[in-house]
């Protein structure tokens, strides 16, 4: 399977990324009218395709925040037959070498932190930090992927040629799981599924690192268990505003075999080579 990636900014194309917006997400697309007019201003979309047919696009544009440019990016699909193969990482590698010809050095964006895919590719593949977080970001949404949840959000940061992103491996070469680190427990129910619990003993934050633990199948517990996906919701949240309020950042992710779970690893965001 030959996957090609370029920028798009016909008409023509616009309007397939439109078709493939509206499957993804089971709503109606961004205009055609507003994704052409960001693709002739500044703007990085980039389509995704196997034998001429687009399964996949990221939709990215110009942000202004503090005196700094930035590349805003807004939206990755990928087919579902195609999910899973690698094609977002190389839609994001693609974006980032776009990025750096057009002149930008960061590119930020907003995901749920509780899909732990999104989370996998986000920080632990592209190495992009967080330390933002954005309660009920979008307000309700009834797409197919959103819908009965609060809409929070991770707002990170992918700093292009950065220092950081040369040493990261380094940085985090010796990290190893341990459960004096935890900040939320969590069990498996009597349907297997997994239940955050809050720690009875507090965290001691002169720890190097702390570990924050996410259901990997959230998407599948909202649709089997929506309070459960909801209590997870309300936890999480709870426990990222404080650390990012205290200076964490996540930054990294751990996972161990076999568990229902991945760990989101947070350290002192002053801490990283940036």
């Amino acid at each position: 399977m030959h996957i090609s990636l370029q920028k798009i900014d016909t008409i023509e194309q616009l309007e397939e990324m439109a078709q493939l917006e509206a499957e993804v997400w089971g709503t109606s697309p961004i205009p055609t009218h507003q994704t052409l007019t960001v693709a002739k201003n500044g703007g990085i979309i980039i389509g995704a395709f196997i034998d001429g047919k687009m399964v996949g696009f990221v939709y990215s544009f110009p942000g202004y925040q503090d005196g700094e440019t930035y590349l805003c990016s807004h939206m990755l699909g990928i087919a579902e037959p195609f999910r899973d193969q690698g094609i977002g990482y190389m839609l994001k590698m693609k974006q980032a070498q776009e990025a750096i010809k057009q002149g930008y050095r960061t590119i930020r964006w907003t995901y749920d932190p509780l899909q732990s895919r999104n989370g996998y590719l986000n920080i632990a593949k592209l190495g992009a930090i967080c330390s933002q977080y954005i309660e009920n970001c979008y307000g309700e949404m009834d797409d197919a992927l959103n819908k009965h949840l609060p809409s929070d959000r991770f707002i990170v940061e992918w700093l292009l040629g950065s220092r950081y992103l040369q040493e990261r491996d380094r940085f985090f070469s010796r990290l190893k799981w341990s459960p004096e680190k935890m900040v939320l427990d969590w069990k498996q129910n009597n349907t297997g599924d997994p239940e955050a619990i809050w720690k009875e003993e507090p965290i001691h934050h002169d720890q190097p690192f702390l570990l924050v633990p996410i259901p990997l199948q959230f998407q599948r517990l909202k649709e089997t268990d929506h309070e459960l996906a909801l209590d997870w919701r309300y936890k999480t949240r709870d426990v990222f505003v404080r650390l990012f309020r205290e200076g964490w950042a996540v930054a990294h992710i751990l996972r161990k075999d076999d568990e229902p779970v991945l760990y989101y690893v947070c350290v002192k965001r002053n801490e990283l080579p940036l």
